[in-house]
């Protein structure tokens, strides 16, 4: 559920590893139009609400995206 806060990845490598799940990260590289590239895992589980719930409760400097790894769903930024 939660990630380890340790770990940078690129958005492909968490699509891969959290299949068909909410994903919230801190993000650490953006491309040139600042779309995140790459980003620690704060936190990942199938339930949306779940993640923005945590997201919420969470302190964090750098911009937060939340994004569903799965086809067709909806991307968001957070300040």
């Amino acid at each position: 559920m939660f990630g380890n806060g340790l770990v940078t990845s690129s958005i492909k490598e968490i699509t891969r590893i959290y299949p068909n799940e909410w994903v919230a990260i801190s993000v650490s590289e953006t491309d040139s139009d600042g779309f995140a590239l790459e980003g620690e895992v704060l936190v990942h589980d199938a339930d949306e609400k779940f993640v923005w719930s945590a997201v919420r409760l969470g302190e964090t400097e750098d911009p937060v995206y939340v994004f569903h790894t799965g086809s067709g769903r909806i991307v968001s930024a957070v300040g």
